[in-house]
């Protein structure tokens, strides 16, 4: 196995998570090793990799490959204004994402198993010269992103930049950038970006959630006896779960020692929350007005997502509330 991320992110932990569980649980039948970003290939090239049987396997993320299988990569991974972890989870195992993420591959003729594998919750918005009180601010900022969340940006007004993250530090102490987003608290708080003197803004109404999937090829997902594939599954299924716990709890440290450290927060207005989400939609739209699979899949998302939560606006109990008045 190899992973796009290197062995100081959770992401990297969460695949050894799961190389263990498929070891222990095959009892040995199945004997995987988790290796980091260019230990075996170049980082973000797993994908193919695993397609050309260099990789036996990867827990990697769809978003990395959308010059391969088109943009509705980011639909099975983290895209602005979509779902939670647990929202994407129901739709995955219920809501018909499970075959919609096979069709991905299949459609493009890559020869690929896919199973979900990992989650992670929203990233933070973003750390920022200046607060951000209005769409205006995005007008001329100086902002390091990439993909589609890039080109909402250049939208809403931005100058966007890309650059690595082991630059970004650097970029913003210097003034090259105005602003940035990166991950989560705790992998913030672990990069060293509370040293900056920036706000640190949320919530991360760009990333509300973050999906990795674990991929094999479908030569080998075949030649598996039903009892190893039964396994392999749930092992993914139980990696969910455990690398989504894993994370929310370092994130829960990494919060706090951000407030520790005095670092200042700044939430979004809800004006530009709505902003955000409307640039959003609108590029959606547009994307899926020339890409039916595209259109086939945010169709079922909004569908599920729509119906899924006017039940749990009735039904489940407002946190913040109970938090309130305890």
């Amino acid at each position: 196995m190899q992973t796009p991320f290197p062995a100081s992110y959770p992401m990297y932990t969460g695949g050894n998570m799961l190389a263990e569980k498929l070891n222990t649980m095959s009892a040995g039948r199945i004997v995987a090793t988790n290796n980091p970003s260019g230990a075996i290939v170049d980082g973000l090239k797993e994908m193919r990799a695993v397609v050309d049987k260099v990789l036996d396997a990867s827990m990697t993320a769809s978003h990395y490959h959308t010059s391969e299988v088109g943009l509705v990569g980011d639909l099975f991974n983290l895209y602005p204004a979509g779902p939670n972890p647990m929202e994407f989870a129901v739709w995955y195992y219920e809501g018909g994402g499970v075959a919609l993420w096979q069709e991905m591959y299949d459609q493009k003729k890559l020869a690929i198993h896919p199973t979900l594998a990992m989650c992670t919750s929203a990233e933070q918005f973003g750390w920022f010269a200046t607060p951000v009180t209005s769409m205006d601010n995005f007008k001329g900022m100086k902002f390091r992103t990439a993909g589609i969340w890039g080109d909402m940006l250049t939208a809403a007004g931005a100058a966007v930049v890309t650059m690595p993250g082991g630059e970004i530090y650097e970029s913003m102490q210097r003034g090259v950038i105005d602003a940035f987003e990166f991950s989560t608290p705790g992998v913030d708080f672990a990069a060293g970006f509370h040293e900056l003197g920036a706000y640190a803004h949320g919530p991360g109404v760009h990333a509300p959630m973050s999906a990795f999937e674990f991929l094999i090829h479908q030569d080998t997902w075949n030649k598996m006896p039903a009892d190893l594939k039964a396994i392999l599954t749930h092992a993914c299924e139980a990696n969910f779960i455990t690398s989504l716990a894993m994370v929310d709890y370092g994130d829960t440290l990494g919060m706090q020692q951000l407030t520790d450290y005095g670092t200042q927060f700044v939430s979004l207005p809800e004006s530009v929350q709505i902003g955000i989400v409307k640039i959003a939609n609108e590029k959606y739209d547009q994307i899926a007005a020339g890409d039916p699979f595209f259109a086939k899949v945010l169709k079922s998302q909004r569908e599920f997502l729509t119906a899924y939560r006017a039940m749990k606006s009735f039904a489940q109990p407002d946190p913040n509330l109970m938090e309130e008045y305890k």
